[in-house]
């Protein structure tokens, strides 16, 4: 898995890269088909932005979270970013549930 950090207006510090290292080991454990995340950091005036970007196997999920603290932006932003591949994943695992079941025609019996 490649993960990119990008800064707008913004140094990346041992320390950004270390804090969001550490959350995305969350991330990594809920999906084995992530290929490639991208983490962008900027600020404007007073506010932190932090936007991502996960690259699945047919999917793209995309998430953006602003605060007054970058900590916290990121916090945020792994924890939405977490709510989607969960979600993305329970979606897959029911489409295949359902078209594993098999059908069949009662109406032509007496």
């Amino acid at each position: 898995m490649k993960v990119n950090i990008i800064g707008h207006h913004l140094e990346i510090t041992d320390s950004l890269k270390d804090h969001i290292g550490k959350k995305l080991k969350k991330i990594e454990g809920h999906s084995q088909e992530i290929s490639e995340i991208k983490i962008i950091l900027s600020i404007e005036n007073i506010t932190h932005n932090a936007e991502g970007n996960i690259y699945l196997h047919k999917t793209d999920l995309h998430a953006k979270c602003s605060s007054s603290d970058m900590y916290q932006s990121i916090d945020l932003l792994v924890s939405k970013l977490d709510k989607q591949i969960m979600k993305h994943k329970d979606k897959i695992k029911n489409h295949q549930f359902h078209q594993n079941i098999k059908r069949t025609d009662f109406s032509a019996e007496n």
